[in-house]
């Protein structure tokens, strides 16, 4: 067994032997082994487990592994007393030409005997040409503090949203989506202080073609208010028949045991903010959940949290591969490594060469899952529960989404992340709002059933997450319907744009929980250090659709009379015009409360809303006259612009054009 200073003698021959040649990134061994051995090296010690560590090897090297039979026989891992090595991302057929091309072949997982120590191994690892990178094998953690609150039933006092389109008895708790601002909720909160999903679920409610990896908990498969929106591996019997190499995976798989998923809470209230059944009169409901017409998204359970265990870097690795392979084309993470870990993408990912995660998260993202809507696929970051003033990593890299945190008061939840490397902000609740402790201020969701029902509270970014992936399966699906197609970065762009303000409210204090862990105590939250640094605002379902559809959104005020200007659609003489109609689309009149149809005086749109609601308009002009043409009369032509409506309480600060 090679012993520790064996290891110091080996990495100065290493140095010697190695002076004379470039390796294959063009850098001198020896240069490398001076200056870039703890460039190589991501992550530290300290917390990761010790009998095991992740390499990138060097195109050459992995080609001398792949021919032997005996690798570990001689050479680097040799040195270290290496008990095994294999490939991080077992081969599969169908897909293993394309993880060749982005170099996945080349990441093995090394284990170690107790007397070596990662530390020591990864220092002589780092320091041979042969290995590019060294990663400790660090466990990620889940950006929630895991408590359920039981869900005790349908409450009568939040009935006011029993006017939205599905018979689900418990949407009327799920402020997060319909927030009517009723003290029931929270001493504090605000209506409108949700995702406007309501209206946008008349457009679409999702479509099964688009699949949610969600990388957490394992799933409750058989839920009564999600086994219907479950993916399943049809070709899968039990002994991987469908030859994707993994055995057993009916719904996804388990990469903590290696098996067949195993339900956890976390995951399954996840899961169940995306995509709980709608419209089958049972429990809640889901933003991407369908209209009980079996036309929910579908959800795959890629399982990297069992119980008190975590999974390291590499099976996490595996399990965005196995989403990828498999065709998810939004990728649920609520998770990560703590805010601080890594403070720059180049710590997380140098110049040159990734992380194993991150190979694998840009594997994903470059796969084209549903190629008829968008180049590839979304990635959807939680950004974390450290009330730190930057995201958490991986969700902080510079091309994925990362998800803050707002509360039923719409404003930062005490424990969110916030500041650099955080994009958006989506309601994932908070017990402690407006100096009050309340369950009903956090996130309803499915939980496996057992004792304490089928139900439960939550909040965390973990819950805030999966409230922007449902929304972004919802855009997806809406553009499938309507047959349009985006670029990633168009999608993206439309996502991040399409959003309530936020920053205007963050200013002064709010009551809450300013202390740490298990420590309660109340106090008041400094709203100022927040402002710019939630994202572009809070995500908006009506906005995106809009959005995709190419429809101008105009926010109004609801209680009060709004006179909108049309010379944006008609022109700058837009006041001159003849108008010939103004119409109001599906349920546009019930969703604003109009007791009268909108009305064009003087060249600007009048109409009174008297609920929270979405409704499109259209506007109907004679351009050439005062008259149409046509038959015996010489006149003008009848053109019409469609313009989309939001009446919302907190509407005159976002007032304009999207």
């Amino acid at each position: 067994m090679t012993t520790i200073k064996n290891i110091a003698s080996m990495m100065l021959l290493i140095c010697a032997a190695g002076c004379s040649r470039l390796d294959e990134t063009g850098i001198s061994p020896q240069t490398a082994v001076k200056t870039d051995i703890q460039d190589k090296i991501i992550l530290r010690s300290a917390r990761a487990e010790q009998d095991k560590l992740i390499v990138f090897v060097g195109e050459k090297l992995a080609e001398s592994i792949e021919e032997s039979e005996a690798p570990l026989s001689d050479g680097i891992f040799g040195e270290v007393g290496a008990l095994h090595i294999r490939r991080v991302f077992p081969p599969v057929g169908r897909t293993e030409e394309r993880a060749r091309q982005y170099g996945l072949h080349r990441w093995y997982e090394v284990s170690l005997p107790d007397s070596i120590g990662a530390d020591n191994a990864a220092q002589a690892l780092a320091g041979s040409p042969e290995i590019v990178r060294v990663q400790f094998c660090t466990q990620v953690k889940k950006a929630s503090d895991g408590v359920v609150f039981p869900y005790s039933g349908l409450r009568s006092a939040l009935s006011a949203a029993a006017d939205a389109p599905f018979n689900d008895p418990s949407l009327a708790d799920q402020w997060h989506y319909i927030n009517t601002g009723s003290k029931t909720i929270s001493p504090t909160a605000v209506a409108g202080a949700d995702i406007n999903v309501k209206d946008a679920w008349n457009l679409t409610a999702g479509d099964p073609s688009i699949i949610v990896a969600v990388v957490d908990e394992g799933v409750c498969f058989d839920h009564p208010d999600l086994a219907a929106n479950m993916w399943t591996n049809e070709g899968e019997k039990g002994n991987d028949e469908d030859k994707n190499g993994y055995a057993g995976d009916y719904h996804g798989y388990n990469f903590v045991s290696n098996g067949p998923v195993t339900p956890g809470s976390h995951g399954t209230h996840v899961a169940g903010t995306i995509a709980a059944v709608n419209g089958n009169r049972t429990g809640v409901c889901g933003i991407a959940g369908g209209s009980g017409k079996g036309d929910g998204v579908k959800i795959m359970s890629c399982q990297i949290f069992e119980g008190d265990k975590g999974c390291t870097p590499d099976a996490c690795a595996r399990a965005i591969k196995y989403a990828a392979d498999n065709g998810a084309c939004i990728l649920q993470c609520s998770y990560g490594y703590p805010a601080g870990v890594f403070m720059s993408d180049k710590e997380y990912m140098d110049q040159r060469y990734y992380s194993v995660e991150y190979d694998a998260i840009r594997y994903f993202m470059e796969t084209d899952n549903l190629p008829q809507v968008m180049d590839g696929n979304l990635v959807i970051f939680a950004s974390g529960n450290d009330s730190a003033p930057v995201s958490a990593y991986p969700g902080a890299c510079g091309d994925i989404i990362s998800v803050t945190s707002i509360a039923s008061d719409n404003l930062p939840a005490y424990y969110t992340n916030y500041g650099p490397g955080c994009n958006v902000a989506a309601p994932g609740g908070e017990y402690f709002t407006g100096g009050d402790i309340r369950e009903t201020a956090t996130v309803l969701s499915t939980i496996p059933p057992g004792p304490d029902g089928e139900y439960g509270w939550m909040q965390g970014t973990s819950m805030a997450c999966p409230h922007m992936s449902g929304v972004a399966a919802l855009a997806l699906a809406y553009a499938k319907k309507l047959g349009l197609h985006f670029t990633h970065g168009q999608m993206v762009s439309m996502i991040l744009t399409s959003v309530d303000a936020i920053d205007h409210r963050l200013s002064g204090t709010k009551r809450t929980n300013v202390g740490t862990g298990d420590y309660l105590v109340w106090g008041d939250l400094d709203l100022r250090p927040y402002k710019g640094k939630m994202g572009t605002g809070t995500i908006n379902a009506w906005k995106l659709l809009m959005q995709i559809e190419g429809t101008p959104c105009q926010m109004i005020p609801v209680g009060e009379e709004s006179s909108i200007s049309l010379t944006g659609y008609f022109g700058s003489d837009a006041k001159n015009l003849t108008y010939t109609g103004v119409s109001v689309s599906g349920k546009g009149l019930e969703a604003l409360g109009l007791d009268k149809s909108p009305s064009v005086s003087s060249g600007r749109l009048v109409i009174s809303p008297t609920k929270t609601g979405c409704a499109k308009i259209t506007i109907k002009a004679i351009a050439g006259g005062s008259s149409l043409g046509g038959g015996n009369t010489m006149g003008g032509m009848e053109i019409s612009k469609e313009i989309s409506v939001m009446a919302r309480h907190h509407a005159g600060v976002t007032d304009g054009w999207l």
